[in-house]
């Protein structure tokens, strides 16, 4: 009985690979986005609590669901601890996002904003009509 169900579920999961479209892979040079991420520094602009600032992505693709890490960094510049936040909305090529992350006010004042993962929701630029 394990074996007909392990061979259904494999059977289950080719022909769903078959079925995705030609479409779903990544032209030929396909680079995918580059981040470029800065954080606000200007006083008037800062909130308390969070780590704010913008995205931009100089590469190809629509990038979504862009997660960011911060990093904040003791004074030999080891990392202590990390907070998660998002960027809102998707960042097409040549585009930014803002965002923010929330972090604990007794946080060090040294930190450092890396991408911690996105998904490709566009091989295009975005601006292209059908």
């Amino acid at each position: 009985m394990l074996r007909s169900m392990v061979t259904a579920a494999m059977l289950v999961v080719a022909l769903g690979a078959a079925a995705l479209p030609a479409s779903a892979q990544a032209p030929a040079g396909f680079r995918g986005p580059v981040f470029r991420v800065e954080p606000e520094t200007r006083s008037e602009f800062r909130r308390t609590g969070f780590v704010t600032g913008w995205i931009y992505n100089d590469g190809q693709g629509v990038a979504g669901l862009v997660r960011l890490k911060c990093q904040m960094l003791d004074e030999t510049g080891k990392v202590v601890s990390e907070h998660v936040g998002w960027a809102y909305g998707n960042v097409s090529p040549g585009g930014r996002a803002y965002f923010m992350i929330p972090i604990p006010p007794q946080s060090p004042s040294e930190r450092k904003v890396v991408v911690d993962s996105w998904v490709i929701q566009s091989y295009g630029s975005g601006t292209e009509s059908p």
